[in-house]
């Protein structure tokens, strides 16, 4: 978790169809696919990010998708990037949120209003602004959307920002032209509005329903085709028709006052995990203990009771050893996993071996994407991230207010792409924090209430 930044931002205020979507990634100059059907899928930094191009107003850019957060935002021209540690002004570069958006002279602004979202790798501030918005040949007349001008987030060099496909709760529009000084009030402090995919199915521009298919690539193979987002479709992998249907449910333990109004809603992609199984050889060990778990494209690891996770870790060939100062699990990047699986609705769904343990892409460390459940005295939230979700088709329904899960068939693994890295990810900082907003931020404010 990134240090807590005390930034104050004063704003200037001045017919239906089911299209597929790339998840894709720009690695230098490219034809743009923000239209096409479907389009390239590339995945980067060892699959640990999946963007999708998308066009605002008319400027096209790469957006990372995160079922975790709901919020679409974009770096603005000029954005001032920020040390969380000290508050420090660091050149632009070293945030790496790039190319930047020119906003044009017409754009309107709400009024009396900020955009500021906390994640558990930094924040984003800047204003509210009225734009166009196309997903994959889809366009989004009046969307809202943030237009950042400082952050101490990180991108990757080639995005610029955050498609977020969560629900309203979890936007993060402000009331006034000045952010408080405290993280707390990121979270709080909130005005919901409609996010980019709610605003999508409610227009009739398509059904109330998205899924993502995200590949696997080879572990040494930084950048490679990554996957899909259909919008109102699935996507064109092969796959069981045998589907797994989970409620979407009210988070548990979250307190009153993060819900405007204090009435608890839906707020993340929760469901109810029925149980793990786990194994070097069967028979397997089986927990049949229930637990909520929030499904979460931002995070490339699933995160698990601790109890799971020490379990799993320790049947690796050599084991794996867990690191305090990282909070991950470490592995021989060629030990042999154990078998894994988790069950949603009678169906228990098993991780390749590939997806068990991840590289970083900057240190070669390998580590197991199976970690422990982030804590909050006594508070424990489950993931289900990127690890789990390469290994099956994802369905987030809003309509039906499910999820649906069917196990992926054909091998995912594709080839290395011709395009290069940018040279700005060889020089960032190696990073385990999961992208996915909330995990650390909810747990600060469940701890706060337990200590009222």
């Amino acid at each position: 978790m990134r240090a807590k930044t005390l930034i104050a931002v004063t704003a200037t205020i001045g017919a239906a169809s089911g299209i597929v979507a790339p998840l894709h990634r720009r690695t230098g100059n490219s034809t743009s696919h923000a239209q096409d059907n479907p389009a390239p899928l590339i995945a980067t930094l060892n699959s640990f990010w999946f963007d999708v191009e998308v066009q605002i107003g008319n400027q096209t850019f790469y957006l990372l998708v995160d079922t975790g957060s709901s919020d679409t935002w974009v770096a603005a021209d000029g954005y001032t990037c920020i040390d969380p540690a000290d508050n420090r002004v660091l050149p632009s570069e070293e945030c790496m949120w790039s190319p930047t958006y020119t906003v044009p002279q017409s754009m309107r602004y709400i009024q009396n209003q900020t955009f500021g979202v906390k994640y558990g790798t930094g924040v984003a501030l800047g204003k509210l602004g009225i734009e166009s918005v196309t997903v994959g040949g889809i366009t989004v007349q009046e969307q809202a959307i943030g237009i950042v001008d400082r952050a101490t987030d990180k991108g990757d060099g080639v995005n610029s920002g955050i498609l977020g496909l969560g629900f309203p709760m979890l936007t993060s529009a402000h009331p006034g032209t000045v952010l408080e000084n405290d993280t707390m009030s990121l979270i709080t402090n909130r005005i919901p509005y409609e996010p980019t995919f709610v605003n999508m199915y409610k227009k009739g521009l398509v059904e109330s329903w998205y899924s993502i298919a995200i590949n696997r690539l080879p572990r040494d193979v930084a950048s490679g085709m990554g996957g899909w987002l259909g919008l109102g479709e699935l996507p064109p992998v092969e796959h069981t028709d045998d589907w797994a249907v989970a409620p979407i449910e009210i988070t548990e333990g979250i307190p009153d006052e993060f819900y405007p109004g204090g009435k608890p809603v839906i707020s993340l992609m929760t469901l109810t995990v029925d149980g793990a199984s786990w194994g070097s050889s069967s028979p397997y060990t089986t927990n049949t203990t229930k637990l909520q778990a929030v499904v979460d494209s931002g995070n490339n690891m699933n995160l698990v009771p601790i109890e799971i996770a020490e379990s799993v870790n320790g049947l690796f060939e050599p084991p794996a050893t867990f690191k305090q100062d990282l909070d991950i699990y470490v592995v021989d990047c060629h030990a042999k996993p154990p078998s894994f699986g988790v069950t949603i609705d009678g169906h228990t769904f098993w991780h390749d071996p590939e997806d068990m343990i991840s590289k970083d892409n900057t240190t070669g460390l390998c580590y197991s994407t199976l970690g422990n459940s982030a804590d909050g005295l006594g508070t424990q939230m489950s993931f289900l991230g990127d690890a789990f979700m390469k290994n099956v088709v994802s369905v987030f329904d809003f309509g039906k207010t499910e999820m649906r899960f069917a196990a992926r068939t054909e091998n995912a693994q594709t080839t290395a792409s011709p395009l290069p890295t940018p040279s700005a990810l060889s020089a960032s900082p190696p990073s385990f924090a999961c992208q996915g907003i909330w995990l650390w931020v909810l747990l600060a404010l469940m701890a706060q209430a337990l200590l009222a």
